[in-house]
């Protein structure tokens, strides 16, 4: 009886004793998962601005960011870390579950705490282009906006300054070093372990993650002085302690007896990358977290909702990537390309239509076309329009709309809140969209004028307009092969404008007018032969 008694008294107290362990400004009742996954981009970050309030809107305590990227677009990133240190509740974690790389690194140090998965591992967030190296004045140019926005979440969160320069930036050389009385741990260059100690520091990696620092390592008293775990500094004091020229007080060699080289953590010729055993005795990580009901756990939550992305999301994310824009080139292309040969349905010219919208749509509902993107389309289209229907064969509306319809699409790749280096990487990937698609189509279309016999396709899907008794039938065209030269005569049996049929003697032919347009029953000559026919009229 009394040990019946004591079992449920002993668990009671077990539970209190967890409940106290989480402290007061980490627990939450409620808490919202926002996951993460995949490269970040505009879309990215519309969602989780979406996500967030509507989390907020439904009363969460807490939001738990879950990371699973290989990084992605800069001014995507900082929007997202805008987002976490001013719109959402003050109980922000970053579940690290199970990769954060370059901007997903960014977004965790935002964070008021990270945790990760026992199979973690981030870091490595320096800018890359697809152009090949960077240049080192581009370079710094471009990290300089990174270095800023990492160095105030170091400020906000209370970590050491350097470890998370050693995320964006090659060359920076640390050592860890551990104070003999306090346990306080701190990060060191080159140049301060030679002030302090008098030699060189040893320059061979050691593994510092075992024997453990401890569960919680004790940081520099300048960064709890900033920011205690449960509270934000003031926008205030963030702008103060960023003008300041060093975060804490260089150690000189009065300290050399008080600190001992625990190994070093980064060498100068490669970026800090972390697994949770280095992330936790660094101090950059708060906990190790499998799973949600562990995450339940950490945070004492009585309910846990998730907030994914939408379809439609997801949907305009597949549309903006790159592989999905050359495909949407390549139908665009060749399906004009069969709607001017083989005119009639009209079934090609809405494929080539609805390509189009999607090229231009899905950018504009990401945020990622600009007003002058789709000015430059609706004239380009507007110009290839003038060409084919008013006049034919001169080539310069025709011209100019295909350079302004190229320069529209490629304006979607680039918006005006991105650097320099990411709009030069859109030009770029723009470029080679319209190249690599323009250069399947060609291939498709070869491919068709090769090994699709041109009557036979047309026979499937062209209503041929005869005239017979006042009514428009269905009628093949059957050529019998016999040779049409340059120069044979034929009546126009449709108008050509600029695509239609001709008739030499008994046989009808699709053909294309070069010059003006042709109505019916005028009299033609050819002027070219090839995969279809092109004439023009005999009185021109």
């Amino acid at each position: 009886m009394i040990l019946a008694l004591l079992v449920p008294m002993a668990c009671l107290g077990a539970a209190q004793q967890s409940m106290t362990t989480i402290p007061a400004w980490r627990k939450a009742s409620q808490v919202a998962i926002l996951p993460i996954t995949g490269p970040i981009d505009q879309v990215t970050a519309t969602s989780i601005k979406r996500r967030l309030q509507e989390a907020v809107d439904d009363g969460a305590e807490a939001i738990v960011f879950e990371i699973d990227t290989p990084g992605g677009e800069l001014m995507a990133t900082l929007e997202i870390c805008r987002l976490i240190k001013y719109d959402a509740p003050a109980n922000t974690v970053a579940w690290i579950h199970p990769f954060a790389f370059s901007a997903g690194t960014i977004i965790a140090l935002a964070c008021r705490e990270i945790v990760v998965s026992p199979d973690a591992t981030f870091g490595d967030s320096a800018p890359v282009s697809p152009l090949g190296p960077i240049p080192e004045a581009e370079r710094a140019k471009l990290e300089s906006p990174i270095l800023t926005e990492v160095i105030d979440s170091a400020r906000r969160r209370h970590y050491d300054e350097q470890i998370v320069q050693a995320f964006v930036s090659v060359g920076v050389e640390l050592w860890l070093l551990k104070n003999t009385e306090t346990g306080e741990i701190i990060f060191v260059d080159a140049n301060e372990y030679q002030r302090i100690y008098g030699t060189a520091p040893p320059e061979e990696m050691v593994d510092v993650s075992s024997p453990s620092l401890g569960e919680a390592p004790v940081l520099s008293p300048f960064f709890e002085a900033i920011a205690t775990p449960g509270e934000d500094p003031g926008v205030d004091s963030i702008a103060t302690e960023q003008l300041l020229p060093s975060s804490r007080k260089r150690l000189g060699p009065e300290s050399a007896a008080a600190w001992e080289l625990v190994g070093q953590v980064v060498a100068d010729d490669r970026l800090l990358t972390l697994k949770p055993g280095d992330a936790l005795n660094y101090g950059l990580a708060a906990g190790i977290v499998a799973d949600r009901q562990a995450l339940e756990t950490f945070l004492g939550a009585s309910s846990i909702r998730v907030y994914n992305q939408t379809w439609s999301e997801s949907l305009v994310q597949l549309l903006v990537s790159w592989p999905a824009r050359i495909i949407l080139v390549v139908i665009f292309l060749v399906c004009l390309f069969v709607e001017m040969i083989f005119p009639g349905t009209g079934l090609f010219a809405a494929g080539s239509i609805f390509s189009l919208a999607l090229l231009i749509g899905a950018p504009a509902l990401a945020g990622m076309a600009e007003w002058w993107d789709l000015l430059a389309v609706l004239m380009g289209i507007a110009l290839v329009a003038v060409e084919i229907l008013l006049v034919p064969g001169t080539l310069i509306a025709g011209i100019t709309g295909a350079i302004l319809l190229m320069i529209g699409i490629i304006g979607t790749f680039i918006s005006g809140d991105m650097t320099d280096q990411e709009m030069q990487n859109g030009i770029v990937q723009g470029i080679l969209v319209i190249l690599v698609g323009s250069f399947v189509s060609v291939l498709i279309i070869w491919l068709i004028s090769r090994t699709i016999d041109r009557g036979r396709f047309a026979r499937g899907i062209i209503l041929k307009t005869e005239l017979n008794e006042g009514r428009f039938d269905v009628a093949p065209v059957e050529p019998t092969g016999n040779a049409i030269m340059v120069g044979t005569t034929g009546i126009a049996e449709t108008s050509l404008r600029p695509s239609g049929r001709v008739r030499f003697d008994d046989e009808l032919f699709d053909a294309v007018s070069l010059g003006r347009w042709i109505e019916a029953g005028s009299e033609v000559r050819v002027v070219g032969t090839g995969l279809v026919l092109e004439v023009e009229a005999t009185d021109s």
